[in-house]
């Protein structure tokens, strides 16, 4: 089980240089929002953050409401985006929303969740008759270097599962990104800053450094990010 409150203190910290050190989340954010163009009464966001997506989300869609939930309290980052917009600070596997949405969207949040399936499921029977379900999470290869080096890793899922929890006629799409750092520390500078040292590491000093060489020698201080799309 993930340590839900270590990472609600990693991503706090994590706000203030979050927005710069995660270009690749932006990117996915940006890609997210050209799938969800129109027009929608009620819209829910789950993991707002520091406003990637509702940037965007705000930009391509016309909307009555917009309620953005994150387990960190970050509606400071989104509040002057839009005067309909409602922030609650809630982890969506203990929340309960008791109203349908038009659209629900998430990007780099779900993989964070300790029941995926479930919180797909959830978030189904929130959504209207003919409502959209809209995420970004991350595939089996997300920082297959980290998870080799130091044996640690989320629970990402694999494309053939995620195929599974959606409908024949949903809209699934895998990229391969890869991000090039100068330096090891700089590589590990980056999964500070984004949050995702929300995963603990015990090692010891002189691990540590051997790991560090490993980064550096092996993996020629790359990260690979395996974003996946779907649209349903």
């Amino acid at each position: 089980m993930l340590d839900k409150e270590l990472i609600r203190k990693k991503f706090q910290k994590s706000l203030t240089t979050y927005p710069e050190n995660a270009p690749i989340q932006q990117e996915i954010a940006l890609k997210l929002s050209g799938y969800i163009q129109g027009k929608y009464n009620k819209i829910l966001e789950i993991g707002s953050y520091t406003g990637f997506l509702t940037k965007e989300a705000i930009k391509n869609t016309q909307f009555n409401s917009y309620l953005a939930l994150d387990i960190v309290d970050s509606y400071e980052y989104i509040k002057h985006l839009s005067p309909k917009i409602k922030f609650l600070i809630a982890d969506i596997e203990e929340t309960e929303l008791n109203e349908k949405f038009d659209l629900i969207i998430s990007s780099s949040s779900l993989q964070w969740c300790n029941d995926f399936k479930n919180v797909i499921k959830k978030l189904k029977s929130y959504l209207t008759p003919n409502g959209i379900l809209a995420i970004a999470i991350f595939g089996k290869k997300n920082l297959y270097q980290i998870k080799e080096t130091f044996d640690i890793s989320l629970d990402y899922p694999d494309i053939l599962e995620v195929k599974k929890l959606f409908s024949d006629n949903a809209k699934i799409i895998e990229e391969i990104k890869t991000v090039q750092f100068k330096t090891t520390k700089d590589l590990l500078r980056h999964l500070k800053y984004t949050g995702v040292n929300s995963l603990k590491i015990n090692n010891s000093y002189s691990e540590l450094k051997e790991k560090m060489r490993i980064l550096e020698n092996e993996y020629k201080n790359k990260l690979t990010y395996n974003p996946l799309y779907i649209i349903d």
